[in-house]
């Protein structure tokens, strides 16, 4: 006699498929809701430092005009800081490389000067100093506002398609993202009050260069907001380039290297910069490294400009590099990195004794925002 399944046995079998398809489903469901929740509570962090960021850009506007006894109209400061934060920069084309980084520093450079403008037409009695230190906070802001709005783009797109994978991407890229909100937003306070951040390590090292070989020095402005000195160095002339101090600019330096070779008819032995560098997670902060090429962070217009010309005239390119987190870059300097810099003025002493001949010229850039660094 043929045996076969009862109806029993195989009411048991799709009850049991009924209840694993729901246990995945629900399963699945949770999973969303959970990770959901926690992208939720990085995205309402991230708007909040957003949100204090337009606020610190605000009252800090607010507190220049009333340094220079002028009158604001308050919603059209609001609705004018409002646009500068949510303006955009374009890159140029790149389909066609040729002359690209001609294209992008042009472009750079009209941006500076529309920042600048927009600034000086809501306070016009600031003085260079003051403009800079707000563009400084109004470019925090600004990417802040960026990052935010993107992550939350991504994140309710994942919502309204209901994507499991695009919601875990979404989640595992938010502590990073974390740290670079802070580091943004850690910057305000530096720029607002005009202290040194990490970035500034590279002025740092070129001023106290030039204050430890000499106490009589003229800086002169060899082209906007760069400054250049001269500073005999062990029978050598050195030339110390950097941004303008104090005010929160980076200035030209590869302008200004231009400029300076000009004047030396490519007279040098050798080029050093100097810039802080973002340390891996088992390094140390302060740690001070030395190697061959440009430090210099940025875009790349800096970068390239500062190679073709050193390639142009065969001058040695060497870099000293100070390392530090992404919040220490932006954030008030902290010690390790303000003790950092006297290592690093010693290393750029024994690349210049060592790598150059007495009686020849050598340049040193000093690269980074100056902020409340001298001269």
């Amino acid at each position: 006699m043929e045996e076969g399944i009862s109806f029993e046995t195989l009411g048991n079998i799709l009850l049991w498929f009924v209840v694993l398809t729901l246990l995945a489903y629900g399963n699945r469901e949770i999973e969303i809701w959970r990770i959901t929740k926690d992208i939720e509570r990085y995205l309402r962090f991230f708007r909040r430092a957003r949100d204090r960021a337009v606020n610190v850009v605000l009252s800090s506007v607010k507190e220049a005009a009333q340094k220079y006894k002028q009158k604001l109209d308050l919603r059209v400061l609001e609705d004018r800081i409002s646009q500068l934060i949510e303006s955009v920069f374009i890159q140029p084309e790149s389909k066609d490389p040729f002359k690209i980084i001609t294209k992008l520093k042009h472009l750079i450079s009209t941006e500076n000067k529309r920042l600048s403008n927009e600034i000086k037409i809501l306070v016009p009695s600031l003085n260079d100093n003051d403009v800079e230190n707000l563009k400084n906070m109004v470019s925090a802001a600004r990417a802040l506002n960026s990052i935010y709005k993107m992550l939350d783009h991504y994140y309710r797109l994942a919502r309204k398609f209901k994507s499991l994978w695009l919601l875990i991407q979404l989640q595992s890229l938010m502590p990073f993202m974390s740290e670079e909100i802070r580091a943004l937003e850690k910057s305000l306070d530096a720029f607002k009050n005009g202290y040194p951040i990490g970035d500034s390590v590279g002025s740092l090292v070129a001023s106290r260069f030039i204050f430890k070989h000499t106490t009589d020095f003229k800086p002169v402005e060899i082209v906007e907001n760069t400054i250049a000195v001269e500073v005999p160095f062990d029978g050598r002339k050195v030339y110390v380039i950097k941004a303008k101090g104090p005010s929160g600019c980076t200035g030209h330096p590869d302008d200004a290297l231009r400029e300076l070779l000009k004047d030396l008819n490519g007279n040098v032995d050798l080029i050093v910069t100097v810039d802080a560098a973002i340390k891996l997670e088992g390094e140390n902060s302060g740690l001070v490294v030395d190697g061959v090429g440009v430090a210099i962070g940025g875009l790349g217009v800096e970068k390239f400009n500062i190679e073709e010309v050193a390639t142009y005239n065969q001058i040695p390119l060497y870099a000293v590099l100070v390392k530090m987190s992404e919040a220490e870059a932006l954030s008030v300097m902290s010690k390790a990195v303000a003790l950092a810099a006297d290592t690093a003025v010693e290393r750029v002493e024994r690349i210049i004794r060592e790598r150059s001949k007495e009686g020849r010229n050598v340049i040193l850039v000093g690269v980074g925002n100056t902020i409340g660094v001298y001269p």
